[in-house]
């Protein structure tokens, strides 16, 4: 009896799925098409991509007077409470060059990574290693809106509300004594703290 239960119910349910031409499968592009997203999210996302692929930067260039890094992690967050989007950016120095070579992360290094992710520019003089005048918010600014905002339908207003909204946050880590720096501010700050 229970068995016919299941069957005459399992009957029923095919017959309403034929009848309504619906299955659990279906799925067209119409429907992936109506699904709502929001402007904002699309920039976030197309904004932790690009990041993503610049960090590379980071490993690939093989410079004696710049830090080594050997990985590199970025991270993008909107804060609704705060009203900011909170970029993380966490690297790791070569843990083979800095066994030989003693050296403990500066500040310098923190904007460095952030210059060579944001802007692809050290920002500091090669020899001195002193920040750069010529290398100034005005053109940091300019720098991040051509790499970040082209293609996109921002107008002026929007782009810098969203530059005075945008933080981050870099952590630099040391594999062998096991410390790390951190320094932080907004996105185009000259310095970072």
């Amino acid at each position: 009896m229970e068995i016919c239960k299941k069957k005459i119910f399992f009957i029923l349910f095919l017959i309403f799925f034929i009848l309504t031409g619906t299955t659990f499968s279906q799925i067209d592009f119409k429907k992936l098409g109506d699904k709502k997203v929001s402007y904002l999210d699309f920039f976030l996302l197309k904004y932790e991509n690009q990041l993503i692929r610049r960090t590379q930067v980071l490993r690939s260039q093989i410079f004696a007077s710049r830090v080594q890094y050997s990985n590199a992690a970025v991270k993008v967050n909107f804060d609704k409470k705060r009203n900011k989007i909170e970029t993380k950016i966490y690297v790791v120095m070569d843990r083979n060059r800095y066994k030989k070579k003693k050296y403990s992360p500066k500040l310098r290094d923190c904007n460095q990574v952030r210059n060579l992710i944001f802007y692809n520019k050290h920002g500091y003089k090669f020899f001195t290693q002193k920040r750069d005048p010529v290398f100034s918010e005005d053109v940091m600014i300019d720098i991040f809106k051509e790499n970040f905002f082209y293609n996109t339908d921002f107008d002026d207003a929007e782009t810098e509300f969203l530059l005075d909204k945008m933080f981050v946050e870099v952590t630099i880590f040391h594999p062998i004594q096991k410390t790390e720096l951190y320094c932080s501010g907004k996105i185009n700050d000259y310095e970072l703290k």
